[in-house]
């Protein structure tokens, strides 16, 4: 039996996380299914909620504390950002990615950011430059958890100039759920995350060489990319066999 066929259901170290989760996310929504949403897209990307894991939705809204529906049309929009997916016989369950889409994912990734920077270092002013230097400061006093996602979103949408680009912007942060959980939430590829620092982007971008700019934002991407398929080829082989490697392309 493969082990999405065994997936498991939440466990105890998920409800805890969940309702701990639910606790944080209490106040301030303008509508229970926002929160809900809310809270189990942290979960997955902290790993509560691992990859294969069965999301039932009465036992979803039992530890949140809230009714099916609003349960129901968060895994729906969460299907939609890639990071569920729903099978006929198995209800909902946490997506589990393979190396090869992770290699795709971030071939993609390095295709539209790349042309998103050169946008951005088209247009660049001074201003933005300031708040790029502001939001990049935040965002590497972040660690872990909602606050570490929030604060390397709210930064990446101000350089690839998400308020004027929004449909290049959807589509840059759709691909970057994909991968989030291995990055974002779980700090898997720790070393491939902390050799990178924000005010070295910010300190090519400042310069306006465009080249320079573009080189930092490559070897990074790649950079985790490395670590990303090296961290799924290890789960790979766990799993019932080892992957193929997929390199990638220089």
């Amino acid at each position: 039996m493969s082990a999405q066929n065994a997936a498991p259901s939440v466990g105890d170290g998920g409800a805890a996380a969940l309702q701990q989760l639910a606790g944080r996310h209490a106040t301030g929504y303008r509508s229970v299914g926002v929160m809900v949403y809310d809270i189990l897209k942290d979960a997955i990307l902290s790993g509560a909620l691992l990859p294969g894991q069965k999301l039932r939705q009465e036992t979803l809204a039992e530890l949140i504390g809230v009714s099916r529906l609003p349960v129901r049309s968060a895994l729906i929009q969460l299907e939609a950002d890639g990071l569920v997916e729903f099978h006929e016989r198995r209800g909902a369950v946490v997506k589990s990615l393979s190396p090869a889409q992770a290699a795709e994912v971030y071939d993609i990734r390095l295709l539209l950011e790349v042309e998103a920077l050169r946008l951005t270092m088209a247009e660049l002013t001074d201003e933005r430059v300031a708040r790029l230097r502001e939001l990049g400061k935040a965002a590497d006093r972040q660690q872990e958890g909602a606050d570490f996602v929030d604060a390397r979103t709210e930064f990446y949408s101000e350089l690839y100039d998400a308020a004027n680009r929004p449909v290049l912007w959807e589509m840059i942060e759709q691909l970057r759920l994909k991968v989030g959980r291995y990055v974002l939430g779980w700090r898997l590829v720790g070393d491939a995350e902390h050799s990178h620092t924000h005010e070295q982007l910010i300190e090519a971008v400042a310069s306006r060489d465009v080249e320079r700019a573009v080189g930092v934002l490559r070897d990074h991407l790649v950079g985790v990319r490395e670590a990303v398929l090296e961290l799924l080829e290890a789960e790979a082989a766990d799993a019932g066999g080892p992957a193929p490697r997929v390199r990638s392309p220089r």
